[in-house]
């Protein structure tokens, strides 16, 4: 049982490491030199997908990980604490949770606010207006650095559990 435990717990981790990997530090710095024209398309194609299948390998990653911690230490969290792996593994959880709160309470609350923004305007059959544009600007930029953030945390708890 702990091996097939264990064995998703890894795909959730390839998952969520790997596509902040992939997102922070290459897309999204190609993406913002390229310029809303084309940042804003492909964030929008990508996000409706990246959202739920981050939120189930977040849910998978935790529940998993719980239950290895659990299952290695013969059902009780007694002197979890007195080891350095047991605060390995409190750290990855904390950094885990934090990039969870980052991304699901921050990040995905500005994005819907920016396609709230574009929805808005291209129903309207315009471009966005000069206010629209700049708000739109300050979004892009807060979801930048909350990303940057994220990426941060996730390979600290990454780090933390190898």
């Amino acid at each position: 049982m702990y091996d097939i435990v264990r064995l998703f717990h890894i795909i959730a981790g390839i998952w969520v490491g790997g596509s902040y990997i992939f997102m922070v530090p290459i897309l999204e710095n190609k993406l913002r030199r390229l310029g809303p024209a084309f940042q804003g398309p492909v964030m929008q194609a990508l996000i409706p997908i990246l959202t739920p299948v981050n939120a189930l390998s977040f849910i998978v990653l935790l529940g998993t990980g719980f239950a290895m911690t659990v299952m290695l230490r013969g059902g009780t969290l007694n002197g979890l604490l007195t080891t350095g792996w047991g605060w390995d593994m409190l750290i990855g959880i904390i950094f885990t949770v934090g990039a969870m709160v980052v991304g699901f309470g921050m990040l995905m609350p500005t994005g819907i606010k920016m396609d709230k923004i574009g929805k808005g305007a291209a129903a309207a059959g315009r471009p966005p207006t000069e206010a629209e544009g700049a708000q739109l600007g300050k979004l892009s930029e807060k979801v930048h650095k909350l990303s940057q953030i994220n990426f941060v945390f996730i390979m600290i708890a990454t780090v933390t559990m190898v």
